[in-house]
């Protein structure tokens, strides 16, 4: 059995909640940690049963509520060597505190494997995760500038994907971002469409995948409906019917989203 629940999901905090049951984790922590401990508490879950933290990035909104989420819980936290030292350039006093996981390698934590990969970002060593049970596997991969040959197969054949599907073309296009930001998005370290995130959960419910969560909406160039609609929209015409062959859900932002259960 293996549960997944965005505690919050978007480009003002990420901080995804992973369980068998036994072994509860983290992926990121970039709410402030009373927010953290009040959301992990609506799901029963106390801070003193954390058993690990595992960061993606060193970006603000994945890090924010790390160094006080540590003053009240003492939980592992684990990141690639690279964003473990970006995490200690940004706050001073988490500097050594972040053990290394390297793209490629996974380490066990009670009842769970997580394996780190490398996604396309513009940061130090950006990572997305793989979270498996003995029987489930949940993958996790938000800010992703782009799908390559490296990434695609580490998406592939999971029972969950929480993926990004940060932006509309169009709705970026037209929004007050400056032009500098605009062109940082839509680059091949920025953040994946609408557009591309269908044609990924297309291959990947495909290749098996069962519930997709779509993540790390953009507040000003996207909204829950564009998002869902597009992979909907993608999903039927490639002959898929969401919530018949699959269940596809949107991560919403600025509060818990759905726990989702696989293997019962």
């Amino acid at each position: 059995m293996l549960k997944i629940c965005p505690l919050a999901s978007g480009s003002n905090g990420n901080c995804i909640y992973i369980s068998d049951g036994n072994t509860n984790i983290l992926i990121d922590a970039g709410i402030s940690a009373t927010r953290i401990i009040r959301e992990l508490s609506m799901l029963k879950i106390g801070v003193s049963a954390l058993d690990a933290v595992f960061i993606t990035h060193e970006h603000t909104d994945h890090i924010c509520g790390l160094e006080k989420l540590l003053l009240r819980a003492e939980v592992p936290v684990f990141a690639s060597c690279g964003t473990a030292r970006g995490i200690g350039e940004r706050i001073e006093n988490l500097y050594g505190k972040v053990s290394c996981i390297s793209p490629g390698a996974a380490i066990t934590v009670g009842g769970l494997s997580v394996e780190a990969f490398h996604t396309p970002h513009d940061t130090y060593e950006s990572t997305g995760y793989r979270v498996c049970s003995a029987d489930e596997c949940a993958i996790v991969a938000t800010d992703i500038g782009h799908i390559d040959d490296e990434i695609l197969p580490k998406l592939l054949g999971g029972d969950v994907l929480l993926v990004e599907c940060n932006y509309d073309e169009q709705r970026l296009r037209c929004c007050r971002y400056p032009v500098f930001l605009k062109r940082r998005i839509v680059s091949d370290v920025g953040h994946l469409s609408n557009k591309d995130c269908a044609q990924l959960v297309v291959r990947a419910v495909r290749e098996g995948t069962k519930n997709v969560i779509l993540g790390h909406l953009s507040a000003e160039s996207n909204t829950p409906k564009e998002a869902y609609t597009a992979v909907h929209a993608a999903l039927t015409q490639n002959g898929i019917i969401p919530g018949v062959d699959m269940m596809l859900y949107v991560a919403p932002r600025g509060e818990r989203g759905q726990v989702i259960t696989v293997g019962e």
